[in-house]
């Protein structure tokens, strides 16, 4: 690829999808470098992502990619802040500016030229880098008590959810399966019970079918619609005739779909900037395109999670909910909308008493040990217990909504337990397991910076996507995954780290200490009390596929467990 100048866009909110402010940035970075006499750039851009906590910006991305590389011998933007709002990601920069033999220069449209290859440029630039941070904090911070006061007032902070339309109506159906939901979990029936008949009478649960960056990514991981998917991949790639295409086929993409024509395309308030010549698209500015062209995203379904969210939320019952740095339905009921409500304030004050004691969100009584912690050696998916003829198995299995998993590794329930149960023994045995005193040693190795840089990437993450869940532009079950994610990306950190161990003090309470009583005590526990000490102790196990076909159990199979300690 040969040297060329580039151009980096980006804004932080697209409330329309249009991506219009991204392009007249590139609009006027491209006449700057047409008036120093540069020849035509390259366009690097990130639609609807913030640059102040940490988002992962794919057109960034790619960017120091190519500066690293040497393809860069120029950079152009709008100002500073569209290329970084933090003090790290300028060193970031700096670091692949300075690797190149030739100077790079960089121009922001509304603060001159910089020169980032002398120590004074350099200074200049950290100053207006902490100056940047530094507005995002003070907005962040107005942002707050804008939003304290607006609850204070009632007022209602973006969509209610579930059970109503945009407009703050009641959805009749929706709230019939509120209404009936709330008096099943009052009367005692389980979050699993509720969430699985919902799905056999076909339910549609919140965001059922509609389309957000989440589930642009799913849909690509699980490659559902082989057509859609070619499309959507090719809309991510920085290649016009490509994002083209995916903007003239698009609703060629699923069955029933009438081929869409020119002039339908043209129409679009988003066709301006699919069809240019600039670059490609973000998962959510391809979500808001294929709602515009109404092609339906795949079915989501209930679980327990997000049947206990849903029926939670004080909205529900006419009030506004606080909850600065809390998920939706867990803040306080702080003052009366202006809406009309679906439930009773007493009925969701019950509601949440009962989802907040200790075991409400057990559901049925577990049956198989190791379901979930072993891990498919194949595609890395959770094995799940199920009844045989004499006994039970493990099995990664085809299911409603996990299309991801491959189906082809099974091995034998209670051998597995046995070999397994065995480890656990021991560990429980070993006195410096029962006092938390195993822990890995820290160093000051690379591993160690990665992973006390994860572990602030992880908390930046949260904090983001909190606000984007409580602003009802994240969907409960997809919150949840991301949480489970990071708190198994952070454990991992926290191992290297040597910082993180289990309570095992409390998980082990009841546990006697010598190895014969552990056994005794052991084969009467019930399951649900093993699986309890089974995760304190192990992350996961993986069970590699069948090697020589035989009716012979072969432990060799199973894996080392990944133990938390």
């Amino acid at each position: 690829m040969p040297r060329a100048p580039a151009i980096y866009a980006r804004i932080s909110l697209d409330r329309t999808g249009e991506a219009l402010g991204v392009q007249r940035q590139i609009e006027a970075c491209r006449k700057r470098c047409k008036a120093l006499g540069w020849p035509e750039p390259r366009v690097y851009s990130d639609n609807d992502i913030s640059a102040r906590l940490g988002k992962r910006r794919p057109g960034f991305e790619e960017l120091l990619a190519d500066i690293e590389a040497g393809y860069v011998d120029g950079l152009v933007a709008w100002h500073l802040d569209r290329v970084l709002r933090r003090v790290v990601d300028l060193e970031r920069v700096l670091d692949a500016i300075e690797s190149q033999r030739s100077p790079v220069p960089v121009v922001f449209l509304q603060a001159g030229e910089i020169d980032l290859t002398t120590p004074s440029g350099r200074l200049l630039a950290r100053i207006l880098a902490a100056v940047a941070a530094n507005e995002s904090d003070l907005k962040s911070e107005r942002l707050s008590a804008q939003r304290a006061q607006a609850a204070q007032s009632g007022k209602a902070h973006g969509p209610l959810g579930y059970g109503y339309d945009e407009n703050q109506h009641i959805i009749p159906a929706e709230a019939d399966v509120i209404r009936e939901v709330a008096r099943r979990i009052i009367d005692g029936d389980s979050l699993y019970s509720i969430a699985t008949d919902l799905n056999a009478r076909l339910i549609p649960t919140p965001g059922s079918g509609k389309w957000d960056a989440r589930r642009v990514e799913r849909a690509v991981g699980r490659d559902e619609r082989s057509g859609l998917v070619a499309l959507i991949n090719a809309a991510r790639a920085s290649e016009p005739t490509r994002a083209a295409e995916f903007a003239r086929h698009l609703r060629r993409a699923g069955a029933g779909i009438n081929v869409a024509t020119a002039a339908w395309v043209r129409e679009q308030a988003w066709a301006e900037h699919v069809l240019s010549d600039d670059h490609g698209l973000n998962d959510s500015t391809i979500a808001k395109v294929l709602s515009s062209a109404e092609i339906p995203a795949d079915r989501s379904y209930w679980r327990a999670a997000n049947v206990r969210a849903m029926v939670r939320r004080g909205s529900l019952c006419g009030w506004r909910e606080f909850s600065p740095g809390k998920r939706g339905g867990y803040g306080e009921l702080t003052a009366p909308g202006t809406w009309t409500p679906i439930l009773s304030k007493e009925t969701v004050e019950a509601i949440r008493e009962v989802t907040d004691r200790p075991g409400s969100r057990r559901g049925r009584e577990p049956k198989y040990l190791m379901a979930g912690i072993l891990k498919c050696g194949k595609c890395g998916s959770s094995l799940a217990g199920s009844p045989i003829s004499g006994g039970y198995r493990y099995a990664c299995s085809k299911q409603p909504g996990r299309t991801h998993t491959c189906g082809g590794l099974t091995i034998a329930g209670p051998q597995t337990d046995t070999v397994i149960s065995m480890a656990i023994i021991d560990a429980l045995a070993d006195a410096k397991v029962r006092e938390g005193s195993a822990r890995r040693r820290k160093s000051n190795s690379g591993a160690e910076k990665q992973a006390e840089a994860t572990i602030a990437e992880i908390a930046r993450l949260r904090d983001t996507y909190t606000t984007e869940f409580a602003e009802g532009r994240l969907h409960q079950d997809e919150f949840d995954v991301m949480r489970e994610v990071w708190a198994r990306r952070q454990r991992e950190a926290e191992r290297v780290l040597g910082t993180w161990v289990p309570n095992l003090h409390a998980v082990l309470s009841d546990v006697p200490k010598g190895r014969p009583d552990i056994e005794k005590w052991w084969a009467g526990a019930s399951v649900r009390r093993r699986r309890e000490i089974t995760k304190a102790l192990i992350e996961k196990i993986d069970i590699e596929p069948v090697g020589k076909r035989s009716n012979k159990f072969d432990d060799s199979r199973i894996g080392e467990p990944l133990w938390r300690f």
